[in-house]
Formats: structure tokens, sequence, C-alpha cells
């Protein structure tokens, strides 16, 4: 069984910049940065609600520094 991998906020960001900005597929973009696609969709989904709160990416990268040691509970996904 593989260790569970880390990614920092940065790497995240950059993936969800690509879903949202760039519209490119989840699939797409775990191929492109190797990683599992269900890491982009949950990222890209918690990215989307936090833009809807705080007003654009620039402002949640202010806001939420340290977002890679934040806990999400799953009913902020049923809120979307």
């Amino acid at each position: 069984m593989e260790r569970k991998v880390k990614y920092d906020y940065a790497f995240r960001l950059e993936c969800v910049e690509l879903v949202l900005k760039k519209k490119y597929s989840a699939e797409y973009v775990s191929k492109l940065k190797q990683t599992a696609r269900w890491n982009i969709r949950k990222w890209s989904v918690f990215i989307r609600h936090m833009v809807k709160l705080v007003g654009s990416v620039a402002s949640v990268r202010v806001k939420y520094k340290n977002l890679s040691n934040l806990k999400v509970s799953p009913p902020i996904y049923r809120m979307i």
C-alpha cells in the first residue's frame, strides 16, 4: 500500500486554476500533474465554494494562505 501524499497549497491551486480558468477537465489535469482525478475534483469544488464566499481566487490565496492544513467537513460539498 502506498503512502498518502500531501500536496502543498500552491500545487493544489495551480491544478484548480487549470480546471476553473483554462477549462481543462479534471481527468486531463490529473494526467498532466500525475495525481488522482478525485483530488482535482475535490479541490475544485472547495475552491469554487471559497470563491463564492470570498470573491476571487486571489482573495482566497490571501485569506487562506495555509489552506493545506484546513480540514473540510463533508457538508461543505452538499451546499454547492
